[in-house]
Order: C-alpha cells, then structure tokens, then sequence
C-alpha cells in the first residue's frame, strides 16, 4: 500500500528530478521512492557495518587477551 507524502524541495534539486525523471523515462514520484528505498538500504548497511567492525574489534581484544 503506497502512502502519499508531501515534502518541499530546494528549486535545484526539484530540477535536477524533473530532468533525471525525463531522462529515465519514469515520474519524479517514482524516482523519489526509489532514491529513498536506496537511502535505507544504505543506512542500513552502514549500521550492520559498525555493528561487524564492533564486534571485529571485541574479538581482535579477545584474542590480545588469550595470547
């Protein structure tokens, strides 16, 4: 189910939408929802990232400490 949203945008970046849409064949409503399904996914992997590196590091210590 697609919910409606309403945002203000700066006049470039409005622009720049409107050409990448025509560009790509597709809405600028579309393009929207698709650079932030990417957002999140990126935000989400930038967090399962730190979350590795924490642990990368719990066990690097772990290790310094068995030796």
């Amino acid at each position: 189910m697609a919910v409606r949203k309403n945002i203000s945008i700066s006049e470039d970046t409005a622009k720049w939408y409107e050409d990448k849409a025509k560009e790509i064949g597709t809405t600028q409503s579309a393009l929207m929802s698709i650079a932030l399904v990417d957002y999140i996914k990126q935000d989400n992997a930038l967090k399962t990232m730190s979350s590795i590196m924490i642990e990368m590091k719990r066990l690097q210590e772990q290790q310094q400490i068995d030796k």
